[in-house]
């Protein structure tokens, strides 16, 4: 494995602020070095010389905005003292920032921050975003052996041939923005089937849940606002979260759902607009939201005007017990997010979002204005999936398989000495606490170089609980004898 050397600012440069960047920068990408370099990974090779490292770490500070135009840069007596090097090659890297047009010269007075370097800099918002979701970079390149982190069932579990789709006539071209009329109704036929109805107008298709969830944010999420999360949660939305800009309040997540003292307690101390969970085997601890604590959580969502988030990647997965927030609220707070991609197969970048229908007419406003449309043919498709009950096989299918595969998955982890709790009992993923003590980065790491993807605890948090080590598990991949025998040797 490639090692990769994270450049940093000198000392008095790091900000407590950048803290949730350093962390994941430090962890995320520790793990996945030489497998995915960063933007800036040619400026950390150990080959280079002091002079081209200094030069980069100031070319990219300039080039982030970090230093803005007509910053006088430090004298060349002092740079040498901060960066350690000698005054000469502190005048070869003033030198070469000028050759390039990145700072001038002015007699007398020093060298300053040039104009226009910055135009084209990436915000500081989207590196943190992007250094959050590098375990995303692991799963969509695939270049494991054993997938026990991975978010996903295996193909071989999924869709494996669709239909033939021959659009109907009107079909064809842009469409409502609503999305297509035979899927949304189809959608609402499904959620009526389970006590909970629900009109077409009320839903929106996407382009994937992760599509609903930008349309969300971006809907009613402002820089400087607070939101609320699971605590461990979905850790591609914080990297949303972090690219809006917003303040992000992690509420722990436990057994039997969200801690409703600490959701009461954030409520009471912030006002947060949004509140994101989710009801059902939720990702990454496997548990599902009882009715006492569904009940509490709509009661302080209405008392404090919080509208609450459910993201359901497997809302049509039977077997799954607990209470979804929408039959209790039938979408008066509630917004529901689901998608076709966890079930069908990953191709179909196909989900939807179900709210009130002045909610759900202004995110399919929103959604026209970004996307115009979403797949009519995609939509076409899952429709006549569902239509031929193909759709509830496949979720049938796929369910019997998780249960087949997570009873094995329990009894040979319980045999290695580690015990899974009861609630994890259905779903995809399953969370298995590390000895304590542990660090679940290192043991990520020691993993990845034997081929073996692990998704440590820490990802999916937002405060940082070091006493608390935990793997999230993919059930489907679970039973693998390098896993197992990985776990044997390491812990």
């Amino acid at each position: 494995m490639v090692a990769l050397t994270v450049m940093v600012s000198p000392p008095d440069l790091q900000r407590e602020d950048c803290k949730f960047d350093r962390r994941c920068i430090g962890t995320v990408w520790t793990i996945f070095s030489g497998l995915y370099p960063s933007e800036r990974g040619h400026t950390a090779q150990m080959t280079q010389t002091k002079t081209d490292r200094i030069y980069r770490s100031l070319h990219d500070r300039i080039k982030s905005g970090e230093l803005a135009e007509e910053t006088k840069l430090m004298s060349l007596r002092r740079a040498a003292e901060q960066y350690g090097a000698s005054k000469n090659i502190m005048v070869a890297v003033y030198d070469q920032l000028v050759a390039n047009g990145l700072v001038y010269a002015r007699q007398g007075a020093g060298f300053f921050v040039a104009h226009g370097v910055a135009t084209t800099a990436e915000p500081a918002n989207l590196r943190e975003a992007r250094d959050s979701v590098s375990l995303l970079h692991a799963q969509l390149d695939r270049p494991y052996k054993v997938l026990v982190g991975d978010g996903r069932p295996p193909e071989s579990w999924l869709l494996n041939a669709a239909p033939s789709v021959t659009l109907a006539s009107g079909e064809g071209g842009y469409g409502a923005p609503h999305g297509l009329l035979a899927l949304r109704e189809y959608i609402a036929a499904a959620h009526g089937a389970a006590g909970i109805h629900v009109q077409p107008d009320q839903v929106v298709t996407t382009f994937g849940a992760n599509h609903a969830l930008d349309l969300v944010i971006r809907r009613f999420c402002r820089a400087g606002e607070t939101v609320l999360v699971d605590d461990p949660g979905y850790y591609p939305l914080f990297a949303k979260l972090k690219l809006a800009g917003v303040n992000v309040i992690g509420i722990p997540r436990g057994p039997h759902g969200p801690d409703c003292d600490a959701l009461q307690s954030a409520a009471d101390h912030y006002q947060a607009r949004l509140f994101f969970t989710q009801s059902l085997a939720q990702n990454p601890t496997g548990c599902s939201i009882d009715l006492p604590t569904a009940h509490t959580v709509l009661q302080i969502a209405e008392r404090h005007n919080i509208l609450v988030v459910d993201d359901d990647p497997f809302i049509d997965l039977p077997g799954v017990s607990g209470t979804r927030l929408a039959s209790l609220d039938r979408f008066q707070r509630v917004i529901q997010i689901g998608t076709f991609a966890k079930v069908l197969t990953p191709t179909l970048r196909s989900g939807y979002i179900i709210a009130d229908p002045e909610i759900s007419h202004s995110l399919a406003e929103l959604k026209m204005v970004l996307t115009v449309n979403s797949s009519s043919h995609t939509e076409r498709l899952i429709a006549d999936l569902m239509r031929t009950r193909r759709y509830e096989k496949q979720c049938a299918r796929l369910s019997r398989k998780l249960k087949q595969e997570r009873e094995i998955g329990v009894q040979q982890l319980k045999k290695i000495g580690f015990e899974i709790a009861p609630e994890q009992a259905e779903g995809l993923y399953g969370w298995l606490p590390l000895p304590a003590g542990t660090s679940d980065i290192d043991v990520a790491q020691k993993a990845a170089e034997v081929g073996v993807f692990l998704a440590p605890g820490a990802l999916f948090r937002i405060a940082e609980h070091s006493d608390c080590p935990a793997l999230r598990l993919n059930w489907s991949r679970v039973n693998d004898s390098r896993f197992y025998a990985f776990l044997r040797q390491s812990l």
